[in-house]
């Protein structure tokens, strides 16, 4: 897939954290639970990749925290074989650093 040109809308991809892979790690209960716990934390605090052309407060390269339960439900976007975003609506953007 080509590089887009705009992103329309309320629309807001935000950049994928990196991800530790569940099948290749075996860690006991306490790691495990370590492990997930920096994830929220990773995931409490994303970068924006693109913000639709209706959204005004915030742009490319900013970080925001989601609502959890609207991350949840996040639509992955293969942008490339190489780049995969996550798609939010900037509605469920809480905050802006």
């Amino acid at each position: 897939m080509a590089e887009f040109k705009k992103l329309r809308g309320n629309r807001v991809f935000l950049e994928m954290p990196k991800m530790v892979e569940d099948n290749k790690l075996y860690v006991d209960e306490n790691t495990k639970e370590a492990l997930q716990k920096e994830m929220v934390l990773r995931m409490r605090k994303l970068k924006v990749y693109a913000a639709g052309d209706l959204v005004l407060d915030f742009e490319k390269g900013d970080y925001v925290l989601v609502d959890p339960e609207a991350l949840s439900k996040a639509k992955l976007i293969p942008l490339s074989e190489a780049k995969t975003v996550m798609m939010v609506s900037a509605f469920d953007i809480a905050l802006v650093w």
